[in-house]
């Protein structure tokens, strides 16, 4: 894999905003309103590479929400937006002449069909909000973070195949 600046795997949910650093495996759930803006502007700075799964339909339109813009067409990424939803598709089900259209199962269906025995392990640096009253919430958005890492580091590295 080349050598880049960031890779940030980012998830928007109701009150939250996870974001994984791809390269130096850091999780931060940014969690409630200002947070949240927090967490949306990193994304939105990142110089590197940020990736998603389904960002392009559902997580940059609720992002450019949070910071206040009347359309995602307002963001202005300075950075490469790789969404794994587009990606998997496109190699699972290669478009037709004309269309566009994007097939495919949710994220966790996306994984097991390329991760069919793999165990995600908690990390430890997770392991200390367990008493949290958000831990669950965190450790759902934390997996959808790194099952959409772990998709995108082996289509980099040429793995992601049908």
């Amino acid at each position: 894999m080349a050598a880049t600046s960031e890779v940030l795997a980012f998830d928007w949910g109701t009150n939250i905003i996870g974001i994984l650093d791809v390269l130096k495996n850091e999780y931060i759930p940014y969690i409630n309103t200002e947070e949240m803006t927090n967490g949306a502007q990193r994304i939105v700075s990142s110089t590197g590479t940020i990736v998603s799964f389904n960002g392009n339909t559902k997580d940059l339109m609720e992002i450019s929400k949070i910071l206040g813009y009347s359309s995602e067409e307002e963001l202005h990424l300075d950075c490469e937006h790789n969404d794994m939803l587009e990606i998997t598709s496109d190699i699972r089900w290669p478009p037709k002449p004309g269309g566009g259209t994007i097939f495919g199962p949710g994220l966790r269906e996306t994984y097991k069909h390329y991760f069919p025995d793999k165990e995600i392990a908690l990390p430890s640096y997770l392991r200390s909000n367990e008493e949290s009253a958000n831990f669950e919430y965190i450790l759902s958005n934390w997996r959808d973070c790194y099952m959409t890492a772990e998709l995108w580091i082996k289509w980099k590295s040429g793995e992601l195949t049908p």
